[in-house]
């Protein structure tokens, strides 16, 4: 059988392929993530991903559309509620559809191993996306195995990203750091 994995970054992907791999399963990764923001991030981040599929052996389908900005915002919008469900909807129905159209009898994603995710939701949604194309969704929760996956990219060299690459992540990374540089400044001096 032959598996599609959505890879959301590199780093996530050594492991969870080596997971989902055996004797009769083939997995094929899918780099699809037009939440990530600036075009640059995202632009790095799928660079990262290509030299990530390099070394683990993993073949990979070309890369998911760019979508602009203001259309991924729309299309969160529309979906409704808390934003990272709305994201999750977003990428694993089109990973699922991708699935279909390429013949594959399954796929997961890369998600499944961040200790920083929802995995309620992202089963919760794979598990919909999967049966409205009819295609199986695998789930595992890797996230024990994210320190693992951390090594490898550092032993590798890759870039870690430190957000999830939203916009709204990002924004959110932004004020900690202000927080904590004020914090620091507002604490004078020390010794």
């Amino acid at each position: 059988m032959r598996l599609l994995l959505h890879c959301c970054c590199g780093p996530c992907a050594l492991v969870t392929a080596d997971h989902l791999r055996s004797p009769n399963t083939t997995v094929v990764g899918w780099f699809y993530n037009p939440n990530v923001h600036p075009p640059e991030e995202r632009a790095r981040r799928a660079a990262t991903m290509a030299a990530a599929a390099t070394s683990a052996g993993l073949a990979m389908l070309p890369d998911g559309p760019d979508v602009a900005l203001a259309d991924l915002l729309l299309s969160l919008a529309r979906a409704g509620g808390p934003r990272c469900p709305a994201c999750y909807l977003l990428r694993l129905h089109a990973t699922a559809r991708k699935a279909s159209e390429e013949g594959f009898g399954a796929f997961s994603s890369t998600l499944e191993i961040s200790p920083h995710q929802d995995l309620d939701a992202i089963a919760e949604v794979g598990r919909e996306a999967g049966a409205a194309v009819g295609v199986e969704f695998r789930f595992a929760d890797l996230r024990g195995r994210y320190g693992e996956s951390c090594e490898r990219a550092r032993d590798l060299g890759l870039y870690r990203q430190n957000y999830c690459g939203c916009l709204f992540s990002g924004l959110e990374r932004a004020a900690r750091r202000v927080r904590r540089v004020v914090g620091r400044a507002s604490a004078g001096p020390t010794g």
